[in-house]
């Protein structure tokens, strides 16, 4: 998602774009780190509006943009140093993946979104061409959501685009906003290897302008080829514990049923020759 994100920002032709990503820990780990923080913050000397919203949310106080008291943060405590093992990992797969799809990030610890649901990845883009209302969207992940309002125990994940500040640095970098495109391959891996090699070929597909997407959520072969049929992609590329050893990928055209073996050093090559 995250990918995608930075994705959209590029294909719109915007170059100025940063992406800041932190974790924002979950009900195990973020309890005790509150009150870490909350403890932090009552030696402060913090006006009455700040203080009355630290008791409600500490967090939120993090996100305040006043120098006089940014500068009176200084010294505290932050959520990454704070996580637990499997936050922590999480954080790191997140990490790694990016780094995969070639997507730059900087880690921003003390970020801190405006909905109180937000758990572990939370992330922003910003564009340091619009002054300080520099957000052109964000988002994170949303688990436990579900079940706050009552319905079933679900993850979650989402982002925002911010229309009208985008549209201003799109303005700001003189660039006119390009037309719209569809999934043109999509990946099916089956098992984790395979998802970790789909996830970097997405990421070489798309910097080659080849709009591309992948199976997710750990799908058997029948339910990912049928995501493939549904998002009108032209090709379906599976990656099997076979095909990774032979070092190929099975591409299926859509449309006619064939298919064939393609290295994989050769994948994102032939898929745009094959492509009208």
């Amino acid at each position: 998602m995250v990918a995608l994100a930075w994705q959209a920002y590029a294909d719109l032709g915007l170059r100025q774009v940063r992406l800041l990503l932190t974790s924002l820990g979950d009900p195990h780990c973020r309890p005790q780190y509150r009150a870490r923080l909350a403890a932090f913050l009552d030696g402060l000397d913090l006006d009455d509006d700040t203080r009355r919203r630290s008791q409600v949310n500490p967090l939120r106080v993090l996100d305040d943009k006043r120098p006089e008291v940014q500068a009176q943060l200084a010294a505290a405590p932050l959520m990454v140093d704070a996580l637990c093992d499997p936050c922590r990992l999480h954080l790191e797969a997140v990490q790694r993946h990016l780094d995969a799809l070639g997507v730059p990030f900087e880690p921003a610890p003390r970020l801190v979104r405006g909905l109180d649901y937000y758990m572990r990845t939370t992330f922003e883009f910003v564009h340091d061409g619009l002054g300080a209302q520099s957000a052109v969207g964000g988002g994170g992940r949303y688990d436990g959501l579900s079940e706050s309002i009552g319905g079933p125990p679900l993850p979650g994940i989402g982002w925002a685009l911010g229309v009208e500040r985008t549209l201003l640095a799109l303005e700001a970098e003189g660039v006119p906003p390009p037309a719209s495109g569809q999934v043109e391959v999509f990946l099916v891996p089956l098992g984790q290897e395979a998802k970790d090699r789909a996830v970097a070929l997405a990421g070489a597909l798309r910097r080659s302008r080849v709009a591309a997407d992948l199976a997710y959520g750990d799908r058997g072969m029948k339910g990912a080829m049928k995501a493939a049929d549904r998002s009108g992609a032209r090709y379906a590329v599976v990656l099997g514990e076979r095909d990774l050893a032979d070092g190929v990928g099975q591409v299926k055209d859509l449309r006619t049923g064939e298919q064939d073996a393609v290295p994989l050093a050769e994948l994102v090559t032939t898929l745009k020759e094959r492509l009208p």
